[in-house]
């Protein structure tokens, strides 16, 4: 009588994301007994090589890692009434995770002195990245929620936390849906408080309504004691708002008589900014009429 070989099916690749950037995982080998045994009658057991599965040297013991990636494995496949043995291979597979790195803070300015602002998530997307692609980003409140990709975060998003929140960002390959995680820190940064000054007089010299200011002994009486910033003037509140055309010192007014100017207060290791105005007056000289002679008799 010739007994029949256990029938060894296609064996699909045995695949898992790795679990700490090493290239190296371990694999339960026992989940692929039922995908080998097929319903037969038979025992299986697993081997590093064709030479060890033929002579049934060597047994593996699950679970297994792996020496390279891929890597090929090999297993035999026994009948339990008969004792035939057959042998094949499958691959073992550790597919890499998304490449993380220490991100900087993402940063807004406080608007209302509160420690809450809003903040566009999607600004991060291109530095979590780090140029790979095939990469899915998404934000989480926690680890947990990372993890089991729930809950993500819209954009923009009003921190719960004052001031300081960590929260997470998943990074999921989106070929083979391995994924890492890296938190993510979000500041919200105080607003400078500037300090308006008093009323700024020059005296006409020509009597046309315009003079000459100096302002370059406001700046401490602007900054309050605070330090770090960098005090600037400017002849519209649009300008001071976007930093642009500084006023240089000392200034001549463009406008008769009196005329209101923006003063930008920012922190230098933040951009965070509050404007305050100074007023500028120019008084009018004194009239002095054209007199007539003093004349008197000897």
């Amino acid at each position: 009588e010739v007994y029949a070989l256990p029938v060894v099916p296609t064996i699909t690749d045995y695949v898992l994301c790795d679990d700490d950037f090493d290239g190296f995982t371990l694999f339960d080998l026992s989940t692929k007994d039922i995908e080998i045994i097929n319903g037969q009658n038979a025992s299986i057991s697993y081997y590093a090589n064709q030479a060890d599965a033929d002579a049934g040297n060597n047994v593996l013991v699950s679970p297994y890692q792996n020496t390279s990636s891929p890597q090929p494995l090999f297993m035999s496949l026994t009948d339990l009434t008969t004792g035939c043995r057959s042998t094949g291979s499958f691959t073992l597979i550790v597919n890499p995770l998304p490449s993380t790195l220490v991100m900087t803070s993402l940063d807004v300015c406080d608007d209302d002195a509160d420690g809450f602002g809003l903040f566009t998530l999607t600004d991060k997307d291109t530095e979590a990245l780090g140029g790979q692609s095939d990469i899915l980003v998404s934000y989480h409140v926690s680890e947990a929620d990372a993890n089991i990709n729930s809950n993500a975060l819209s954009s923009p998003y009003l921190n719960t936390t004052q001031d300081t929140q960590t929260i997470y960002i998943r990074l999921e390959n989106m070929i083979t849906l391995c994924y890492s995680i890296m938190p993510l820190d979000l500041v919200v940064n105080p607003l400078p408080v500037p300090i308006t000054p008093t009323l700024q007089t020059v005296c006409d010299d020509d009597f046309d309504g315009f003079a000459s200011f100096d302002f370059s002994g406001l700046d401490l009486v602007v900054l309050g004691g605070q330090t770090a910033m960098v005090v600037s003037y400017h002849a519209s509140q649009s300008d001071a708002d976007t930093d642009s055309n500084a006023l240089s010192s000392p200034y001549t007014s463009t406008e008769v008589d009196t005329q209101t100017i923006f003063i930008r207060l920012e922190t230098t290791a933040t951009g965070c900014y509050a404007t305050t105005t100074l007023g500028l007056e120019v008084y009018a000289l004194p009239v002095v009429p054209t007199i007539t002679d003093y004349v008197l008799c000897d």
